[in-house]
């Protein structure tokens, strides 16, 4: 087995769950837990991450005074 690395940055925008839910993914339906991360990928997929990979995993991205945004954890790599 061979350890891979990626080549580029990926961009993906992420919302934690603040209650339990079910959503919908590439592959059915998917139950969140409170805490979990619901991270949209750049082509529009959408997987569910637990607090612990995300925080190890991505890595905020700079936002500037001039940027509006709704959501003001915005998190991405």
């Amino acid at each position: 087995m061979s350890a891979f690395r990626t080549c580029r940055p990926l961009l993906v925008d992420a919302t934690q769950a603040a209650e339990p839910s079910t959503i919908a993914t590439d592959l059915g339906f998917v139950n969140v837990q409170r805490g979990e991360w619901i991270v949209r990928g750049e082509d529009g997929e959408t997987y569910v991450v637990d607090d612990a990979f995300f925080q190890r995993t991505f890595v905020p991205i700079q936002k500037y005074p001039w940027e509006q945004t709704e959501e003001s954890r915005s998190y991405g790599c």
